[in-house]
Formats: C-alpha cells, structure tokens, sequence
C-alpha cells in the first residue's frame, strides 16, 4: 500500500478551483438536471404509491362483497326462521300452547 504524499498534493489545488468553475458555469445544466432527476423520483414514487391503493381498495372491495354475501344469507335464515307456520309449530310442541277458543277470549274496553 502507499502512502500519499501531502505536500505533492498541494498541486492538484488547481484542480478544484477548475471544478469549482465548472460548476459555475454549467450550474443551469446542474440545476435543471436534479429537477429532472427529482421529476423522475417523484413519478416512480407516486406510480408504487397509487398501485399500493389500487391494490388496497379491491382489497376493501373484495371484503366489502364477502359482507354483502353473508348478510343476504342472514337475510334468508331470518325469512326462514320467522315463518309463521314454523312458529306455531313450535309453540304447540314444545310449549303447549293453542289458539284460544271464543271463550277463552276476554275483549278489554278502550275506554
């Protein structure tokens, strides 16, 4: 490995003030270059972005569609379970209970 000598390097001296000048003289192109760099950057960002969103609405969408499923089955056991028939099946076999006779009925006065 060598060593580098400090005191050689004190000629390349010339060599920064010429790229300092450089930069002064092509700051335009300097300038306009990192804003198309920057343009380029925020596109790709903004590109990954908006299809993590498409990505997460048909994910909502597909949930969204699972809920609407279950609630129209719910929707048919609830139709099913409330027929008046298997109501009244129910309450004669298990709970004893029959329609009153004439008899039975007792009418309370409105007013």
């Amino acid at each position: 490995m060598k060593k580098i000598d400090l005191k050689k390097m004190s000629g390349h001296r010339g060599l920064l003030h010429v790229i300092a000048s450089d930069l002064k003289h092509y700051r335009g192109l300097l300038i306009w270059g990192t804003i198309a760099l920057a343009s380029g950057f925020s596109a790709v960002f903004l590109t990954h972005m908006n299809r993590e969103l498409i990505a997460e609405r048909e994910q909502v969408l597909q949930y969204r569609d699972s809920l609407d499923v279950e609630y129209r089955h719910l929707i048919i056991e609830q139709n099913a379970l409330s027929e008046h028939s298997r109501i009244e099946t129910i309450a004669a076999r298990q709970l004893g209970m029959q329609r009153p006779t004439d008899a039975q009925e007792v009418l309370v006065p409105w007013r």
